[in-house]
């Protein structure tokens, strides 16, 4: 027998296509775009496309009691985990200079790799 679900038993609302894969919060305005994903290939390129991804995987640590804290959250509130670290960070670096200076050329560039995906 497989591994059950966490999201089994828990009601949904229905989202749109949009929300599915952008994420975007019901009655919220679309963020403006912070700098371009990836840039288009040279023309005469024979090198494919790269197309942006709608998530980025990642892994990261938190204290047992966070983490404990951020589970039930997630199972009252009837949210994915992604749902609640999205709202969570986006408030967070709202007031954050930081997170809107762009990243050097050389950090940046590795940075964009994690955020798009090469055709096979």
């Amino acid at each position: 027998m497989g591994k059950p679900s966490m999201t089994g038993t828990r009601p949904r609302v229905a989202a749109s296509a949009d929300d599915l894969i952008y994420g975007v919060e019901f009655g919220a305005a679309p963020l403006p775009p912070t700098a371009p994903v990836a840039l288009p290939p040279p023309a005469g390129s024979a090198e494919p496309e790269a197309v942006p991804v709608s998530r980025v995987v990642f892994t990261n640590q938190l204290k047992p009691d966070v983490y404990r804290e951020l589970r039930q959250y997630e199972y009252w509130a009837h949210m994915e985990l992604h749902e609640v670290l999205h709202e969570a960070l986006v408030a967070y670096l709202a007031d954050k200079p930081e997170a809107k200076k762009a990243l050097p050329p050389k950090v940046a560039a590795k940075t964009l790799k994690r955020l798009v995906r090469r055709p096979d």
